[in-house]
């Protein structure tokens, strides 16, 4: 009986021994911060500010059928009628047989270059250390809107083009990938049509069950001939602007479409842009998502859950001429922000999480009183994560300013503004903890590095690595 209690014994120590030696360096491991910067293809613009107000297209033609919502509510629904006045919120750069890429200043986008860069991250000065590219077969990846998934297992990309795979007409992409967590290297899922045109915007929701992608639209312009009366007319029509549904298979790639939300279009008696769809958030309780209309000045509005297949909600007007392009999302107070592209300005909104009733609180500049440098045209926002401050880039001006946040109220306050390092500011991040924050200067060519004071919100520059046309930055902790 001795002998076989000690060899239990022997079992069970050496067992335990065995297993503390195997699990001991996996537990010590230090976690790793793998930053991912989204890269336009050749020609995919400089990333100036955008010219000072779209194509007014539209013109002659009656008003189409209903689209997806009323200006003051109603519920999205099918396609817009074909009668609205055509116009890109900020408007294509221009450029003849290639690919025109929305708010770009100028560029036309050819294939080569494109894709996505892998860098480590030094936390102790926020350095960036290239690990790795995407490889041939997404180099002509114009990459714009960009996410990880919160468990720093996925990344989806729009590609940002009207013709996917050359085929004119088809819209854009969206691409998933796999991250390695050994080295943060990307493994190409699989590609799925965006269900528009010029894809901006991606979110994935935090059960990795869904994917949500806007198609900003309002970029090809077509004329169309229709009789009035008995009377030939040329109509303009643009393409629509969208925001798509896409369920996640297990392994991170993508299915197919499950629903479309076709924006309204502006009647053609409205002079002004048509509509054009730039970004989707979620609220801070997951349960809504809100889409910016970057041309015909709306908020969209749709309750969501992890097995969501329609996108029906109600649409809000915002004040016209404004076009709300990028949002930051307040993590605990009921507030959201959002860049005005063609004011120079943010919007402040309360948001009341239990009808999905957004109701406005402030604009406030991005510039200051008197300001008489060039044009500035904001794009996008960003939100410290301890929910003090948000920043918003002034391309134009190549500057980022910095707003302390009232959580009582939801107003901002202007803090400091300090230039990006670069020019051509177009998408910005803060890596996990708040310590670094990063500017992607497209038109220079380079990611800046910041450090962040977090009581006062200050930034100070830091190092900085140079990719050409660098358009967009996300994080993954591995």
């Amino acid at each position: 009986m001795l002998r076989d209690t000690s060899r239990r014994e022997f079992l069970a120590i050496s067992g335990a021994a065995v297993v503390a030696a195997g699990f001991e360096p996996f537990q010590a491991q230090e976690r790793r911060l793998f930053a991912f910067v989204g890269r336009r293809t050749q020609g995919g613009g400089p990333g100036g500010a955008p010219a000072a107000g779209a194509a007014r297209g539209g013109a002659a033609g009656a008003p189409g059928a209903p689209g997806p919502g009323a200006p003051a509510g109603g519920a999205p629904g099918g396609a817009a009628g074909r009668g609205g006045a055509a116009g890109a919120g900020g408007g294509p750069g221009g450029g003849v047989g290639g690919v025109l890429v929305p708010n770009s200043g100028g560029g036309v986008a050819v294939p080569g270059g494109g894709g996505v860069t892998v860098f480590r991250v030094n936390m102790s000065d926020g350095s960036l250390t290239e690990m790795s590219q995407t490889g041939p077969e997404v180099d002509d990846l114009n990459c714009d809107g960009m996410c990880t998934s919160a468990d720093g297992r996925l990344l989806y990309a729009v590609n940002q083009v009207p013709s996917l795979g050359g085929r004119a007409g088809v819209g854009g992409g969206v691409v998933a990938f796999a991250i390695s967590r050994q080295d943060g290297s990307l493994k190409h899922l699989n590609t799925q049509p965006s269900m528009g045109s010029n894809p901006t915007g991606v979110i994935i929701d935090k059960s990795n069950s869904r994917v949500l992608v806007t198609n900003h639209g309002a970029v090809g312009f077509v004329a169309t001939v229709v009789k009035r009366n008995g009377v030939p007319v040329v109509e303009t029509v643009t393409d629509d602007g969208t925001v798509a549904l896409f369920p996640v298979k297990p392994d991170g790639s993508l299915e197919a479409a499950c629903d479309v939300s076709v924006y309204t279009r502006r009647p053609a008696s409205e002079p002004g842009p048509g509509p054009a769809a730039h970004q989707v958030v979620f609220d801070r309780t997951g349960r809504w998502a809100i889409a910016s209309d970057n041309g015909y000045d709306h908020l969209y509005v749709y309750p969501f859950n992890a097995s969501s297949r329609k996108l029906e909600g109600k649409v809000y007007p915002t004040a016209p001429g404004k076009a709300p392009r990028h949002f930051a999302v307040h993590p605990r107070a009921p507030y959201f922000f959002y860049t005005n592209e063609r004011e120079s300005s943010v919007s402040s909104y309360f948001f009341d999480s239990n009808t999905g009733e957004p109701r406005f609180v402030q604009t406030i500049p991005t510039v200051p009183e008197g300001y008489s440098g060039p044009r500035v045209a904001p794009s996008n926002i960003q939100m410290h994560p301890n929910g003090r401050f948000i920043y918003a880039a002034n391309r134009g001006d190549d500057s980022v300013v910095i707003f302390s946040i009232d959580e009582s109220s939801g107003r901002l306050t202007a803090v400091s503004t300090v230039k990006t390092g670069g020019r051509g500011p177009r998408e910005m991040g803060f890596e996990p903890s708040g310590k670094y924050f990063y500017i992607c200067n497209q038109q220079s060519g380079d990611v800046t590095t910041f450090v962040v004071d977090a009581a006062s919100g200050k930034l100070t520059q830091g190092p900085k690595v140079d990719l050409p046309r660098a358009g967009v930055i996300s994080f993954a902790v591995l």
